[in-house]
C-alpha cells in the first residue's frame, strides 16, 4: 500500500529519510519515487509530489504506531544526526525560557550558530550541517531564512533557524520515550552549565533584538555574533 509521503505529519516524515538518501540495507520505512526524479537530492525529494511511503499490504499504520517506531531505539540510531539537531535545539530553546533568558522562542542567527550550539552540547554531527539543515526544513520541521533586515540592515548568507511546532513534538515524544537512547540528560545539562556562565549577556542580546525596527537597522548583529551561540527572536 502507497501512501503520499506528504500525508504524514511532519515529525512523522523523517521515518522516510533513510530511504530518500538511498541508504543500504534496511530502512525504517520503505518509499517510492517516481522514474523522473530519480538524482534528485533529498530536500526536493522530501517534498516533491509523488513521492509515497510503500507499507506492507493491508491497511496502513496507525500515526501512533509510527511513532512507537519512530521513538525505538532500533531506529534512532538510522536518523541521527537529524535528531541531534532536533534535540539540541529543542533543549536550548527549553532552557532560555527555564532560565529566565527569553519568554518566547529564540532563533539560531544561522547555521553557524546551530554549529556552536552542538559544540556546547558536545554533539559532533558527521556531513554537511548546512545539508542537514535543508532536509529539517524540507520535511517541515524547522524555519530556516535570510537574517530579518532589522537585525543586520542587509542581505547576507547566513539563514536563523528555529524549530517549528512539529520540531518541538518531535522533541516532546523523544523525551517522553527517555531519550529513545539519545543522552538528552547529559545535552540539557551542558547547555544548563553553558547559559550558568553567559546569562546575563544573552538575556542583553535578546532584549536588544527585541527592540531592533526597520528603521534602524543593525544594530542587533553586531552584539548577537559576540555571543558563543548567536542567538535571535
Amino acid at each position: 500500500m502507497d501512501v503520499p509521503l506528504h500525508s504524514l505529519p511532519p515529525h512523522l516524515r523523517l521515518l522516510a529519510w533513510p530511504a530518500l538518501r538511498g541508504v543500504g540495507g534496511p530502512v525504517p520505512l520503505d518509499v517510492v519515487v517516481p522514474d523522473h526524479y530519480s538524482g534528485l537530492p533529498t530536500p526536493l525529494l522530501a517534498q516533491a509530489d509523488g513521492v509515497a511511503v510503500r507499507f506492507p499490504a493491508g491497511p496502513a499504520p496507525s500515526d501512533a504506531a509510527l511513532l512507537t517506531l519512530l521513538t525505538s531505539q532500533t531506529t534512532t540510531p538510522e536518523l541521527r544526526p537529524l535528531l541531534d539537531i532536533v534535540v539540541g535545539m529543542a533543549i536550548w530553546d527549553e532552557a532560555l525560557r527555564t532560565r529566565g533568558v527569553f519568554v518566547g522562542n529564540a532563533y539560531l542567527a544561522s547555521e553557524d550558530a546551530v554549529g556552536a550550539l552542538l559544540t556546547v552540547t558536545g554533539v559532533e554531527v558527521p556531513g554537511s550541517l548546512v545539508g542537514h539543515l535543508e532536509e529539517l526544513q524540507a520535511f517541515e520541521l524547522l524555519y530556516r531564512f535570510p537574517v530579518a533586515y532589522k537585525f543586520r540592515g542587509m542581505y547576507g548568507a547566513e539563514r536563523q533557524c528555529r524549530l517549528n511546532g512539529w520540531g518541538r513534538l518531535l522533541y516532546r515524544h523523544l523525551a517522553e520515550a527517555d531519550g529513545a537512547g539519545l543522552p538528552v540528560a547529559t545535552w540539557r545539562a551542558a547547555v544548563d552549565r553553558h547559559l550558568g556562565t553567559y546569562h546575563e549577556p544573552y538575556r542583553v542580546a535578546l532584549d536588544r533584538a527585541v527592540r531592533a525596527v526597520d528603521e534602524a537597522p543593525g544594530e542587533t548583529w553586531d552584539t548577537v555574533r559576540a555571543l558563543p551561540v548567536p542567538v535571535l527572536m
